[in-house]
């Protein structure tokens, strides 16, 4: 995962918190622009619909639709096995 402003990498486990700025610039990173759903164009310029509008794409929100760009969810079930291995004997 890269910081949407200055492009370093922040590492696949580094946490976006609503207001997590970058260790790098000091920038927000909980904003549209470094969202996996920001989608110049749509409403909201957002592939979620129905998102609530954001004024400024660069300024940390509250959207709790945001994931972050380069940052996938486990596949389904994937965290299920991992709770279940924890009580193998």
């Amino acid at each position: 995962m890269n910081c949407w402003k200055c492009r370093k990498d922040l590492g696949e486990k580094f946490p976006i918190l609503f207001r997590t700025v970058c260790p790098h610039c000091d920038i927000d990173l909980h904003v549209c622009k470094n969202c996996k759903y920001y989608t110049p164009g749509k409403p909201n310029d957002c592939a979620v619909p129905g998102t609530d509008y954001i004024r400024d794409r660069e300024m940390y929100n509250f959207c709790e639709e945001f994931r972050p760009k380069g940052f996938d969810s486990p596949p389904p079930g994937g965290l299920k096995k991992k709770f279940d291995s924890l009580f193998k004997d």
